[in-house]
C-alpha cells in the first residue's frame, strides 16, 4: 500500500512540474509579444528595397565551355637518337628559339667533316680545270670540266642535307611559351613517337563553347561575352574570335571560339567555364532583382512598398538573367520593391527599411 502511495505522489509531482515549466516558459515567452501588440498591431518588419528604373534589356544565352591555350604542342623529336641534354627546367617560360633538348650528333658531325674535306678537294679541282680550260681549250675537254663542277655541286648538296639533319638534333621552342613536365631523362633513347614535354602559350586564352543553331545569326566576330571560371568569383569578359562556318549536324549547335588576354597566366587551359552571351538587344525595359519575385498561385508577384506598408502586386515577367528579371506588366518606374525578408512578409504589413533603397 505504501508503495502505491509513493508512486501516486511521484506522478502528481511530475505533472505539477510540467505545468510549472509550461507556465514559466510558454506563457512568459508570449508576454513580450503581447506587450508588442498592446496597440493591436504587430511591430514593423525590417527589409531591403530596390527602386525600379528603366534599363537596357538583353536576351542572354547561357552555355558551358572550356579554356584552351593560345598555342599548344607536344614536343617530340624528328630523329631516333639518344637524348644528351635538357637545358631548360620544367615549368619555366621560354622565348621563341630557346633550346629545349639536344640529341646525340657525334656521328653526323664526323660525316660532315668528311664532306667538308671532299668539298675542299672538289673546289680546288674545279678551279684548276677552269683555268686550264680558259688557257687552252684543247688541253682539257668541256666534259671533264663539267664533271668537276658536278662533283663540287654534289658534295655541297650532301653537306646541306646533312646540316638539315644536324639541325634536327636541337629541339627548340617554336613560339614563346611555358614548358611542361619532362617525360624522359638524359641518356634515354628517343624516337619520333616519344613525347618529351609540352609547350603552352597562355598569354592569351581561348574559350571554346557552343550555341544552339537558332542563335547562329545573332553572334558575330568581335562581340563581347562574359564567362566565369569554376572556383573563381568575378565573371570575366572575352570577345568572339572566330565562328565555325557550319552547324554541327549531330548536336545542331554552332561552335564559337572566344579569346581573353591572360598576361598573368592566372587562367589555365582545360578549365571548365560557364558562358553568358548577349544575343539580342530589346531596348529599354523594367528590371528588378531576381530575389524580389514571389511565386503565386496566378503566376508571379512582388511586394511594393506604399506608405510604409507592403502591397503584394501581381506582375508579368519576361527575360531572366542571373541577377535580374524583366517586368512586362505590373510595375512602373519609381516603384519601390522589397527584396529581403519576403518569407515573413504579408500584404498590409508595416515595413521599416534597413537602408536606403538601391536603384
Amino acid at each position: 500500500m505504501n508503495e502505491r502511495l509513493r508512486l501516486a505522489a511521484g506522478v502528481v509531482l511530475a505533472i505539477a512540474l510540467v505545468w510549472l515549466i509550461r507556465a514559466v516558459f510558454v506563457e512568459g515567452a508570449g508576454a513580450p509579444e503581447a506587450a508588442g501588440r498592446g496597440n493591436g498591431e504587430a511591430p514593423p518588419l525590417t527589409a531591403e528595397a530596390h527602386v525600379v528604373t528603366a534599363g537596357a534589356v538583353r536576351d542572354v544565352v547561357r552555355t558551358v565551355g572550356s579554356l584552351a591555350a593560345n598555342e599548344a604542342i607536344d614536343v617530340v623529336p624528328e630523329l631516333s637518337r639518344r637524348l644528351v641534354a635538357a637545358p631548360v627546367a620544367e615549368g619555366t617560360a621560354v622565348e621563341e628559339g630557346a633550346l629545349l633538348f639536344k640529341l646525340d650528333d657525334a656521328d653526323l658531325r664526323a660525316e660532315l667533316a668528311q664532306l667538308e674535306a671532299r668539298q675542299r678537294l672538289a673546289a680546288r679541282t674545279e678551279a684548276r680545270q677552269r683555268k686550264l680550260l680558259e688557257y687552252d681549250q684543247k688541253a682539257l675537254s668541256q666534259q671533264a670540266y663539267d664533271q668537276a663542277v658536278s662533283e663540287l655541286d654534289s658534295v655541297e648538296a650532301e653537306m646541306a642535307a646533312l646540316r638539315v639533319t644536324l639541325a634536327k638534333t636541337e629541339i627548340r621552342a617554336p613560339f614563346p611559351a611555358r614548358v611542361g613536365l619532362r617525360r624522359v631523362s638524359e641518356g634515354a633513347w628517343v624516337t619520333p613517337e616519344t613525347k618529351l614535354t609540352t609547350l603552352q602559350d597562355t598569354s592569351r586564352i581561348k574559350i571554346d563553347f557552343t550555341l544552339p543553331e537558332r542563335h547562329a545569326g545573332a553572334i558575330a566576330v568581335g562581340q563581347p561575352f562574359r564567362f566565369r571560371v569554376a572556383g573563381q568569383g568575378e565573371p570575366l569578359e572575352g570577345r568572339v574570335l572566330a565562328l565555325e562556318p557550319a552547324i554541327d549536324a549531330l548536336t545542331r549547335s554552332l561552335l564559337v571560339r572566344g579569346v581573353f588576354e591572360n598576361p598573368s597566366g592566372a587562367l589555365l587551359p582545360g578549365a571548365f567555364v560557364t558562358v553568358e552571351v548577349p544575343v539580342q538587344q530589346r531596348g529599354e525595359g523594367i528590371l528588378v532583382p531576381a530575389q524580389a519575385i514571389v511565386p503565386s498561385v496566378s503566376g508571379h508577384a512582388v511586394y511594393v512598398l506604399r506608405e510604409g506598408r507592403a502591397e503584394l502586386r501581381p506582375v508579368e515577367i519576361g527575360l531572366r538573367t542571373p541577377d535580374s528579371v524583366e517586368i512586362l506588366r505590373g510595375l512602373e518606374v519609381g516603384d519601390t520593391v522589397l527584396t529581403s525578408n519576403l518569407l515573413r512578409m504579408r500584404p498590409g504589413a508595416r515595413v521599416e527599411l534597413a537602408k536606403e533603397p538601391a536603384g
